[in-house]
């Protein structure tokens, strides 16, 4: 079997695909163009790629013997799985084993952003700071407080089990109408839920966590602006585009939102200059995974996940498992060549 990687992998993961398969890693942290990844990809039954690889049908197409993508990252957005299924390939993702490190990175910043950590860190260090003052820098309190949660899958539970230690009271909207999460949910974190305009306009502090997909794209915009509190906080750790960003800017330009921490962005790596020149808002660089031990499990999962598929057993950590047919199909082909 032959795989390509378009990233560097831990050493344990590399080492356990190196014994199944021969491997052909790019490991530059540069991102790779479409044709590169392509024209690496000729011969190739799978590939181990990062968020910022496009996947889609011009790819199934030119490279037609590809059986298996592996997605380091746990969200899917930059793939089209409705292209993969129709080409019989199988597509895996690395679930779980990064919600406490990314429900960190979103406490992290929402402390930075209620608390203007970032914006007190700039005043010390430019030699602005004279001395204790009442008015200096006040922040907002957290306890006592409403957390609101849009999403509460994996992530978003994990954002609720810190909240709960920070005493903050639990909002949350979500897809889905089962009573029995929402019944679990209130039992383990006194969450309620509500629709997304009541969570807008009732919380002080927002988390997004939600997936990115047709229906969630934008799904923060100027109505939702429009009515949020002041004083609210908003932190996104989920896809960028899950915000309307240029509404966003406007908000805090407005003073609509007091501030908000970010570390994902509509058109990654690009961030508006607008943006970059609030003093109210937190950046940070997509590293809602980034710890040494989640990076190194999301990388074992992928291969984990890839070593099963090709061993004849579905993966648990499959995407599309309605291609499992189809992709046997493909490995029964290229075994009998």
């Amino acid at each position: 079997m032959k795989v390509f990687v378009t990233g560097k992998l831990s050493d344990k993961a590399a080492q356990a695909l190196s014994n199944f398969a021969q491997v052909d890693a790019y490991e530059s942290d540069q991102p790779m163009e479409p044709s590169e990844v392509e024209q690496r990809l000729e011969g190739k039954d799978a590939l181990v790629c990062i968020l910022g690889d496009r996947v889609d049908a011009e790819l199934f197409k030119k490279r037609p013997q590809l059986k298996l993508v592996a997605n380091v990252a746990v969200g899917y957005d930059n793939i089209n799985v409705a292209d993969a299924n129709d080409a019989g390939v199988l597509i895996t993702n690395t679930p779980g084993v990064l919600d406490n490190a990314t429900a960190d990175l979103a406490f992290a910043l929402l402390l930075a952003a209620a608390r203007r950590i970032v914006e007190a860190d700039g005043f010390v260090r430019r030699g602005e700071w004279t001395g204790w003052k009442r008015e200096l820098m006040l922040g907002a309190e957290l306890n006592g407080k409403t957390l609101g949660i849009i999403g509460m899958g994996r992530i978003g539970k994990a954002v609720a089990k810190r909240a709960r230690a920070f005493g903050l009271n639990l909002i949350y909207a979500r897809e889905g109408s089962d009573k029995k999460t929402d019944d679990d949910l209130k039992k383990t974190f006194q969450a309620q839920r509500v629709d997304l305009n009541e969570l807008c306009c009732t919380a002080d502090f927002i988390s997004v966590n939600c997936p990115l997909r047709a229906d969630t794209r934008h799904l923060l915009g100027k109505s939702q602006f429009d009515i949020m509190q002041p004083h609210c906080v908003l932190v996104n750790t989920s896809r960028g585009a899950v915000i309307d960003e240029d509404a966003l800017i406007q908000a805090l330009e407005e003073k609509k939102i007091a501030g908000c921490g970010l570390d994902v962005f509509e058109n990654e790596p690009q961030v508006p200059q607008r943006l970059i020149a609030l003093d109210n808002v937190v950046l940070a660089p997509h590293i809602g995974s980034a710890t040494k031990e989640t990076r190194a499990a999301m990388d074992e999962l992928a291969v984990k996940g890839l070593l099963e598929a090709f061993s004849g057993k579905l993966p648990t950590n499959a995407v599309n498992p309605d291609a499992w047919q189809k992709f046997s199909a493909k490995l029964k082909t290229t075994a009998s060549t």
